[in-house]
C-alpha cells in the first residue's frame, strides 16, 4: 500500500487542487447559490467535491442524488458558499468580517465542513467587540449544546474545555469534514468567550443598540447572569426598557405599560437587582418607567429606605427579595485560548506526521525493518 493510499486501498483526494477551483475545465455540475435577484453561479466537479465532503458526496453521488448538470441552493450565502469551496478545493480561507466569518459559519455547519468551521471561529473570537458580541452570541448559540443551569436566577453557559473535543483528544487521524461533535465543541467554545466577554464588559454591550435585536431568550440568559458585572442594575434595567419599547414596535403593539410588561415578562421584568439601587436610581428609572405596579413599587422602595414598615407584593415573596438584594459574584473564569488549543494541534499533528513517515517514532527510534518497509512503498508507487 502507498503511503498517499487508505487502509482500503483507495488513494486520499489530493489536497491541494488550486487549478481546479473556479474553473470550468472538467467541471460537470453548476451550483446556483442563494435567493433571487442574488443568486451567485459556481463551477464544480461532482468527484472532487464528494471525495472532499460527505454531504457533498450524498448531494452529487448518494441513492437520493441531483444528476442534472444544474443544483441550486436557496439557503447559503453566495460568498459564503464561494469560501466554502475554495477550502474544499484549496485549504485557503481568508475571512474580512464578522457578516462574512457568521455566513460562511452557517454554510461550514450545514455541509459539515469542520476545518471551516474553525477558521471562523477563531476569527469570531479574534474580532469579538462590544458592538458585535451580542451578534456573535445570538448566532453561535444556535449550534452549541448549550447547556443552563437555573437557580435564583443565576444562569451559565457550560462550556467543555477544548482538549475535550474530540479533533484535540483522537488526533489528525479522524476526518475533520464530518465531525459534528468537533464543530460543537468550538462553538460551544466560542460561545462561552462570548459570554465572559459580555460579563466583562457589561457596561457597554448593554448600552448597545444591539441589545435592542436580541430575542427574548437570548435576552434572558444575559439579563439573568450572576456574573454580569454591571457597574449598576440601573445598566440593565435600562437596556430592558429600550429592548421591550423596540419589541412593541416590531409587534404593532402600543407603548403602554400592560403591553411593554406583558412582551418583557416576569422573569425578565426581575431581573435587575433593585435593591441594590440607590434610592435616587429606582425613582428615576424603575418607579418612572411605569413597568412595576404600584404594590411592587412600593415593596421595594421600602426594602429601599429599610423602612419599617415592609408591604407586600404577590410577585415579591421572600425568596425573590433575598435574590434582588444579593449582589452578583465576580466571574472567577477565563476564556478558553483557542489560539494556544490550535497550536497545539498543530504541533501534534507535525508529530504525527514524522511518524507516519518513519523519521521519529515517540519513545523509540525506527527500525531497519520499519525503513526497508516504507523504502519499498515509496519504489512501489514510483513503478506503479
Amino acid at each position: 500500500m502507498c503511503p498517499n493510499e487508505t487502509p482500503s486501498g483507495r488513494p486520499h483526494p489530493p489536497r491541494r487542487l488550486d487549478s481546479l477551483f473556479d474553473s470550468e475545465a472538467g467541471s460537470d455540475v453548476t451550483f446556483l447559490v442563494g435567493p433571487e435577484p442574488e443568486t451567485w453561479r459556481f463551477p464544480g466537479h461532482r468527484h472532487i467535491l464528494s471525495e472532499a465532503n460527505p454531504v457533498f458526496r450524498a448531494m452529487l453521488q448518494g441513492p437520493l442524488a441531483d444528476t442534472g448538470p444544474t443544483v441550486a441552493i436557496h439557503d447559503v450565502d453566495g460568498k459564503a458558499f464561494d469560501l466554502l469551496l475554495r477550502f474544499l478545493y484549496r485549504e485557503d480561507v481568508v475571512l474580512g468580517s464578522i457578516q462574512t466569518a457568521l455566513a460562511t459559519l452557517y454554510a461550514a455547519h450545514k455541509y459539515l465542513c469542520a476545518g471551516l468551521v474553525r477558521s471562523c471561529v477563531l476569527y469570531l473570537n479574534d474580532h469579538l467587540t462590544t458592538q458585535n458580541v451580542l451578534q456573535v452570541y445570538q448566532h453561535v448559540r444556535v449550534y452549541c449544546s448549550h447547556h443552563q443551569t437555573r437557580d435564583l436566577g443565576l444562569w451559565i453557559a457550560s462550556a467543555p474545555p477544548l482538549t475535550d473535543c474530540p479533533e484535540y483528544s483522537v488526533g489528525v487521524d479522524k476526518d475533520p469534514n464530518d465531525n459534528l461533535d468537533t464543530m460543537t465543541c468550538l462553538c460551544t467554545s466560542l460561545l462561552h468567550n462570548c459570554l465572559h466577554y459580555i460579563d466583562c464588559h457589561a457596561d457597554q454591550v448593554l448600552g448597545d443598540e444591539s441589545v435592542e435585536d436580541l430575542t427574548a431568550d437570548d435576552l434572558r440568559d444575559i439579563a439573568l447572569r450572576d456574573t454580569l458585572a454591571v457597574s449598576s442594575e440601573a445598566v440593565l434595567f435600562s437596556a430592558l426598557e429600550r429592548w421591550c419599547n423596540r419589541e412593541c414596535k416590531r409587534g404593532k403593539l402600543s407603548l403602554s405599560a400592560e403591553n411593554r410588561r406583558s412582551v418583557l415578562g416576569t422573569e425578565l421584568l426581575l431581573a435587575p437587582r433593585y435593591l441594590l439601587m440607590t434610592s435616587h436610581e429606582f425613582l428615576s428609572g424603575p418607579m418612572q418607567s411605569g413597568l412595576l405596579d404600584q404594590s411592587e413599587s412600593a415593596v421595594l422602595m421600602a426594602q429601599i429606605l429599610n423602612s419599617p414598615n415592609k408591604p407586600e407584593a404577590l410577585t415579591l415573596p421572600a425568596s425573590v427579595l433575598e435574590r434582588l438584594r444579593t449582589p452578583r459574584r465576580k466571574h472567577q473564569g477565563a476564556p478558553i485560548n483557542l489560539n494556544t488549543a490550535r497550536a497545539k494541534l498543530k504541533v501534534k499533528s507535525k508529530k504525527k506526521k514524522k511518524c507516519k513517515d518513519g523519521l521519529e517514532s515517540p519513545g523509540k527510534k525506527c527500525s531497519s525493518s520499519c525503513f526497508v518497509e516504507y523504502l519499498f512503498r515509496a519504489l512501489s508507487c514510483l513503478f506503479d
